[in-house]
């Protein structure tokens, strides 16, 4: 290996290292346990090197907010072409609330924190493992609104509509409301609710 490619190796691998790290502190001080000062002190380097990599703490939760989509892309693996479309839009939203609930930190960063979306708008960046999700959900509406026959129906406001949805799942579970205002085991609860909103949607809109 040459001393180019040692270079471009070491700096992906520091950089791979604090993203690492700085997930790590995530997971266990929140957000606001986060800075560009303890990362380095961890990795055992200067701040002046981490921002070599990374233009504040910003941008670096705007990358493991990326991580966080791919990681919840995995929870969606079992959902298959074959389906129908109704079936894939059910299957989506229960993927996606078993990441939101079993990922209590990735799911406040990539949907309830500020900060990644501050980056994005700062500096140009790119929403891209989030719309593919969402993209992807459009094209199901679309499928799902074909197929039914439901001409009134636009395919982004369906499923802008779905993703509210279950995000207001996610959080009214997380914050321990629902089960205050509904009586009923949350997993129960929240099967319900999906059942419901997809019936509502693609059996009674005339």
């Amino acid at each position: 290996m040459g001393t180019a490619e040692r270079k471009e190796r070491e700096k992906a691998e520091l950089k791979e290292l604090i993203l690492k790290t700085a997930k790590d502190i995530l997971v266990k001080n929140g957000q606001d346990g986060l800075s560009i000062r303890k990362i380095a002190s961890i990795v055992e380097y200067s701040p002046a090197t981490i921002y070599l990599y990374f233009k504040d703490k910003d941008e670096i939760l705007h990358e493991l907010m990326e991580v966080g989509f791919k990681m919840m892309g995995s929870y969606m693996k079992h959902i298959s072409p074959d389906m129908s479309p109704i079936e894939r839009i059910h299957k989506t939203g229960e993927a996606y609330i078993k990441f939101g609930l079993e990922n209590k930190d990735w799911y406040d960063l990539m949907f309830n924190s500020e900060k990644p979306m501050k980056h994005i708008f700062d500096c140009g960046a790119e929403w891209n493992e989030g719309m593919n999700m969402f993209n992807f959900l459009v094209l199901n509406c679309e499928q799902a609104i074909k197929e039914n026959n439901l001409t009134n129906l636009e395919p982004q406001i369906l499923a802008l509509q779905l993703w509210s949805t279950v995000h207001g799942l996610v959080n009214l579970t997380l914050s321990e409301r629902m089960c205050i205002v509904v009586e009923g085991e949350p997993n129960e609860l929240i099967n319900k609710t999906l059942t419901s909103m997809l019936v509502s949607i693609f059996n009674q809109v005339k």
